[in-house]
């Protein structure tokens, strides 16, 4: 009997956790990059990521002032880059200085930040270029990147995305395109590098306090949150246990998923 394809094989046995350690939340000696990291969630993440022992190194997702004000403040002391996300050699550039400063790496957290609002008939060509080059774009790009620096070891693969990626939304046609485009990479990423470890994951995000538009935080006085079975909006360190947990050894069996951190409201629309 033949042989099984290599491409079928299982090359790596399952990760070793160390004694003593509480499992999947202990990232010491693991190097991250986190691009996007001015986006409120991906912010939360880089601390989540330093708290659990990590080495991050962080990008912005865009160059406008505002951005590059956030991802200071994110950055820290870590190695910094500041990056459009849209451009695949200015992600490349970017990977490859923080890979050398942090001397590998072993994760990669994609926030894409290009939020766009608008209806159909007043959208332009330039619009769609834009926002689907800087989420679809620029995941795939950075994605690109931080594999090559895995080298031949197994990484982990993440992207926080908006509650639009899997629900739409009158007027956010463009930006739920965009958002759930990602969710497409995710899963075909997920086949074709799980033969090497590798694992891809999507986080994706309900309404929080830093969502735009949320409106007011009380439930008589929004309609939103009545929506939102929890009755209340997240909050951005909410979501950095998982992405820890995502960046971790020890989930390495879970891999293609888009995970919902959203008080419950994407089951109940």
């Amino acid at each position: 009997m033949s042989e099984r394809p290599e491409s079928l094989q299982n090359p790596l046995p399952p990760p070793e956790l160390s004694d003593g350690k509480l499992q999947g939340f202990d990232l010491t000696g693991r190097r991250i990059i986190v691009y996007g990291a001015e986006k409120p969630a991906a912010t939360a993440i880089v601390d989540g990521l330093r708290e659990a022992g990590a080495s991050v190194g962080v990008t912005s997702a865009a160059t406008d002032g505002t951005s590059l004000y956030r991802l200071k403040k994110a950055g820290g002391d870590a190695p910094t880059e500041s990056v459009d996300l849209s451009n695949g050699t200015n992600v490349q550039v970017a990977t490859r200085k923080i890979s050398k400063a942090l001397g590998g790496v072993d994760a990669a957290i994609v926030a894409p930040n290009m939020y766009f609002a608008g209806p159909l008939r007043k959208t332009l060509d330039a619009d769609v270029q834009r926002v689907l080059m800087s989420n679809v774009g620029g995941v795939y790009a950075a994605f690109r990147s931080a594999s090559r620096e895995f080298k031949d070891r197994p990484g982990r693969l993440i992207t926080v995305l908006d509650a639009s990626a899997v629900r739409g939304l009158t007027n956010l046609s463009l930006y739920s395109a965009a958002q759930s485009g990602v969710i497409g990479l995710v899963r075909a990423l997920s086949q074709e590098l799980a033969p090497t470890g590798t694992t891809v994951n999507a986080i994706v995000v309900g309404w929080t306090d830093s969502s735009p538009g949320r409106g007011p935080s009380a439930v008589d006085d929004n309609l939103l949150l009545r929506f939102i079975p929890m009755r209340r909006f997240g909050e951005a360190q909410e979501v950095a246990p998982l992405a820890v947990y995502l960046a971790s050894e020890a989930s390495g069996y879970i891999t293609g998923q888009a995970i919902q951190v959203d008080g419950g409201v994407l089951k109940h629309l």
